[in-house]
């Protein structure tokens, strides 16, 4: 698994987004990436293609505000279900409100790329080995695949604890009990990995992953980099893993609306009312035929 990530990291691109082949053989990025999160949010949310942009993306900090607002695009246009009362709602624009902020600032030194190519659904599910020999022999459900910040990559794996993310345990303790240990196993042969690949002239220093993996933890970038793609898991990786070190101690939600803009709070009351409309109406605005949801 480390000399598959390695090699995923290898090419780099001028842009984020989907990557295809031209005329030429050349791979090349022409419009915004197909990712994992975008499928769900359409087939489980009924949230309508049109809502996402359709651009490639120039630089990483464009790229993580989009994301964010996709957040946002999940808690407006998901009708049922997504609120449980006024105050999980007002809890919840909040925090999309406070991750927006944050993610202007996640990218800084690699804003500008080059670009990494990352898949959203690599994990040991979707690897085939040949069970005789303990060997990889392929690796399958590429269509999740394209041109990422480099972040993406840099972050320490997710599917170490061989669970999805709605598996998990989300107390902040138990979690961090449970995957530190398998995170330091894969790190010594990540770092193993690493230094047969440079011998052997297959990888450069500048290539190495594990030293800023090792680091993702501390710095919060794992979290950030997970909550970024996955919106079905949101909120509790928001609450329990990235605010408190964002924005300090957490005391009420009351000091944490200080912390929006004039605008966002001005429109937070609005927000709230029409999801409780929303919620008491309990109907769905239908944005796919069933066809349409089938090949989704």
């Amino acid at each position: 698994m480390a000399e598959l990530l390695l090699e995923l990291a290898k090419p780099q691109f001028p842009y984020i987004g989907a990557i295809r082949q031209d005329e030429l053989g050349d791979w090349t990025v022409s419009k915004r990436p197909l990712t994992f999160n975008m499928n769900r949010l359409a087939q489980f949310s009924n949230i309508p293609l049109s809502i996402f942009k359709r651009q490639r993306f120039s630089n990483a900090t464009e790229y993580f505000e989009e994301l964010a607002e996709q957040h946002f695009h999940h808690l407006e246009l998901q009708r049922n279900d997504a609120v449980s009362s006024a105050t999980d709602c007002r809890k919840k624009y909040i925090a999309r409100c406070l991750f927006r902020k944050i993610s202007s600032d996640i990218s800084k030194e690699y804003c500008n790329g080059p670009f990494r190519l990352y898949c959203d659904d690599f994990c040991p599910d979707n690897v085939l080995v040949d069970a005789s020999k303990l060997t990889v022999t392929g690796l399958v459900d590429w269509e999740f695949t394209y041109a990422a910040p480099v972040e993406f990559s840099y972050a320490a794996p997710w599917w170490l604890l061989l669970e999805r993310p709605e598996d998990w345990d989300l107390d902040l303790g138990q979690f961090m009990v449970r995957f530190m240990p398998r995170f330091r196993t894969f790190l010594d042969v990540l770092r193993d990995c690493e230094a047969k690949k440079v011998k052997e002239g297959s990888l450069l220093d500048t290539q190495r992953l594990s030293p800023v993996m090792d680091k993702s933890l501390e710095t919060g970038l794992f979290w950030v980099c997970l909550a970024s793609r996955l919106s079905s898991m949101f909120d509790e990786i928001y609450w329990n893993f990235i605010d408190e070190r964002f924005f300090g101690p957490f005391t009420t939600t009351e000091y944490r609306v200080r912390l929006l803009s004039a605008e966002e709070r001005l429109n937070m009351d609005a927000f709230v009312e029409e999801k409780m409309r929303q919620a008491s109406e309990s109907c769905l605005t239908s944005n796919y035929s069933i066809d349409e949801l089938a090949s989704l």
